[in-house]
């Protein structure tokens, strides 16, 4: 294989991170480490396991169906398909996951620029969402070449220097709550990160762009699309994992600290207290450009479903990214901390049968092969 397939390879597995990792997975690893400080180990193994370990198997699930989603749900029927992704489809996008982004988005902003009026921002957040997504065919490149050091390199620097510049005086972790209970709560947090339903909301561009990745001979061998794609998944999975490690770590050594912190300003105040008030800005361009980044791709493949699945190819598709636009803009007025309750809700119901179902895809898949 060439280093040019190589290189987009590692393009592809740095937009899958930078596709997935938007503000849940920022926040909620930092939760995990504030609550569960004595136990930031056992609770990082519950947190992988449901975060990244479950979310690709899910992608692994889809490139066997070649990202097809008929194809891969097609035991379910034509309806019921047709119900689960149009679920998945709200929940991933303006309806939960990309209008709870942009609330962390100002959040983090906030922490740095307190005048920064809320409207205004969310206003302005969705049009440049809009203006960004206005050009899909650029969509992998542009995550994987641009978006993805800044958040990859912006977080876990953070994370580092954070650590180093700790206050040596700061109080003890002292947490009572046992190991159990944080694999537990863990692996249950994990689930709202929605990763796994990425695989089947937008492993269709990832496929694409590995697909023209490889040599023209190659790109209908479904055992090397398959290779390839794993290659990509572990370079993902690699930066993914680093990151959820770093981050729980982090909100561990500042438990003693953060006190009655809102979530979705854990890492903020994390900055400002270990690097001073100036470090601000910093974090809440890397928090925006990460949850960007996210938001970019979601609105982008949330456009295309409508397109092409419910309206059939008869809306221009242009209009329909204004309207996803306009509908993340409303679903943001409910705030980051309603849109999370409400996601737990559903996701509590839909993800344990999605699982089951992806792991008795594969099953098939194998069986079949054989």
């Amino acid at each position: 294989m060439s280093n040019n397939v190589q290189s987009k390879l590692v393009v592809a597995g740095f937009a899958i991170f930078a596709m997935v990792f938007g503000s849940s997975n920022i926040v909620f690893p930092l939760i995990v480490g504030k609550n569960y400080a004595n136990h930031w180990f056992i609770a990082s193994i519950g947190w992988l396991f449901t975060a990244v370990l479950i979310h690709f198997i899910g992608d692994y699930s889809a490139i066997l169906y070649n990202a097809d989603n008929k194809k891969f749900m097609k035991p379910l029927g034509k309806y019921f398909t047709f119900a689960i992704m149009f679920c998945i489809m709200m929940l991933v996008g303006p309806f939960g996951g990309i209008a709870r982004n942009v609330n962390v988005s100002y959040d983090c902003i906030k922490a740095a620029f307190p005048s920064v009026d809320v409207d205004v921002f969310r206003i302005t957040y969705c049009i440049a969402l809009v203006m960004l997504a206005w050009s899909p065919g650029k969509l992998v490149d542009l995550i994987g070449r641009v978006f993805t050091p800044l958040k990859f390199g912006g977080i876990l620097g953070i994370a580092l220097l954070a650590l180093y510049f700790k206050d040596p005086n700061m109080p003890a972790v002292s947490v009572n709550k046992s190991a159990s209970e944080a694999f537990l709560t863990s692996l249950n947090l994990g689930y709202q990160t929605m990763d796994m339903l990425t695989a089947f909301m937008g492993m269709g561009v990832i496929y694409g762009y590995i697909k023209n990745a490889l040599p023209v001979e190659q790109q209908n061998n479904d055992e090397v699309l398959r290779k390839s794609s794993v290659k990509s998944f572990f370079v993902a999975g690699t930066i993914i994992s680093i990151v959820y490690i770093g981050l729980i770590y982090l909100g561990a050594q500042y438990s003693p600290v953060l006190g009655n912190t809102p979530d979705a300003a854990l890492l903020p105040e994390i900055a400002r207290m270990s690097l001073g008030p100036s470090s601000a800005w910093f974090v809440a361009i890397v928090i925006a450009v990460s949850c960007l980044a996210t938001n970019i791709a979601l609105t982008s493949i949330f456009t295309d479903y409508l397109y092409n699945d419910i309206f059939l190819k008869k809306v221009n598709q242009k209009v329909l990214l204004l309207v996803t636009g306009a509908i993340t803009y409303v679903m943001s007025l409910l705030g980051f901390g309603k849109l999370c309750e409400v996601l737990g809700k559903v996701l509590g119901v839909l993800y344990p049968f999605l699982i089951v179902f992806v792991i008795v895809r594969i099953i098939q898949y194998h069986c079949n092969k054989k």
